[in-house]
């Protein structure tokens, strides 16, 4: 597995380039390298969109009810 924190991407007629990047300091500046390069179709890339908006939005969903919970117990402890 290999760690990004930032990515470029390139839509050119029905591909889609998406480079990964690695930025990391180095003194009072950031490096940045290209870490990985996926060439995929169009189609693959609104697939992949899509799907990640799902991901996230259950994620949310998750973080958010999670939180709930702990303020909920964290109330309880205060009566």
């Amino acid at each position: 597995m290999k760690y990004a924190n930032g990515f470029t991407i390139n839509a050119t007629g029905a591909e889609c380039f998406i480079t990964f990047l690695a930025n990391r300091p180095q003194g009072q500046t950031k490096t940045t390298e290209e870490v990985e390069t996926v060439i995929m179709s169009e189609a693959c890339a609104r697939q992949l969109v899509a799907a990640l908006v799902n991901v996230y939005a259950q994620v949310d969903k998750d973080r958010a009810a999670k939180k709930a919970n702990v303020q909920a117990s964290e109330s309880h402890k205060l009566s």
